[in-house]
């Protein structure tokens, strides 16, 4: 007698991950985003910035904008290098730089980001957090966009399941159905932390507040929906249950948590002095 799991059709994904192609020029989903995303960032942090009366020119804007974004390529692309694949590349070094191959780190870009922002606010002599709190409010409408990408290119699947929405991944998986746990990830720590940062908009004339919400409004969504996504097969679980990803996440958090309470009593050491 055939089980109705069995004789459940799944779709099966199919989707084209190139954009569009222009002779040899060829633009991937997932770069599409990196690239479309760079312009929403700057744009709409420019904006919050003028709407909440926020001292930073446009050509600091800029620095802040081209820096970071090359401290992300390089911050996400060296540390999946070091943490996810290290024994990869260290037989093959010179893979490292081809970005087009796929393999990079969303806590690497993240720190990249960071230390290129706090550099170059250092020189300029300027609060670390006027620009990353328009980045952290800005990007999570981008990181929305990048797991539909991810979706679309069938990579980063979640676990086996039998749910009648799974989707079964041919290019990089078995033929089993699987949580398409990247559209999990673009709605939470995509699209619905965009909306929650953009609701506490009004937090940016408390430097330091949104960035915090963000490590952990992000920790927190991607930590959960990380029990639906395959660990990567490389790496696999950690301590038995969570993947690498999710141990970050906590770290993310913990320290989200300790940055909030930090500024909270620096904001009041200083209002009573």
């Amino acid at each position: 007698m055939q089980t109705a799991e069995a004789s459940m059709e799944y779709y099966v994904h199919d989707l084209n991950p190139i954009a569009f192609s222009i002779g040899d020029l060829v633009l991937p989903w997932y770069w599409l985003v990196y690239v479309a995303g760079f312009f929403f960032i700057y744009s709409y942090g420019r904006r919050l910035a003028r709407s909440q009366n926020l001292i930073l020119s446009k050509n600091d804007w800029i620095d802040y904008m081209v820096w970071g974004w090359l401290g992300l390529l390089l911050g996400g692309r060296l540390f999946y290098a070091l943490v996810y694949n290290l024994e990869y590349f260290v037989s093959h070094p010179a893979e490292i730089y081809q970005l087009w191959k796929g393999g990079m780190s969303f806590h690497g870009g993240l720190l990249g980001v960071l230390l290129t922002i706090y550099i170059l606010s250092r020189r300029k002599k300027q609060d670390f957090f006027l620009p990353m709190d328009l980045v952290a409010s800005s990007i999570p409408f981008v990181l929305g966009f990048g797991r539909i990408a991810n979706f679309i290119n069938g990579e980063l699947a979640g676990r086996v399941a039998s749910i009648p929405w799974a989707v079964v991944f041919p290019k990089y998986y078995d033929q089993l159905p699987r949580h398409p746990s990247q559209l999990y990830q673009s709605a939470t720590e995509g699209f619905l932390l965009f909306v929650i940062l953009r609701w506490q908009r009004h937090r940016l004339s408390n430097s330091g507040t949104i960035s915090c919400f963000f490590l952990i409004g992000y920790g927190s969504f991607r930590f959960v929906t990380e029990f639906f996504r395959n660990p990567d097969p490389q790496v696999g679980f950690l301590l038995g249950f969570l993947t690498m990803g999710q141990l970050l996440c906590l770290v993310m958090i913990l320290i989200g948590f300790a940055l909030l309470r930090f500024r909270q009593t620096y904001s009041s050491t200083s209002e009573s002095v």
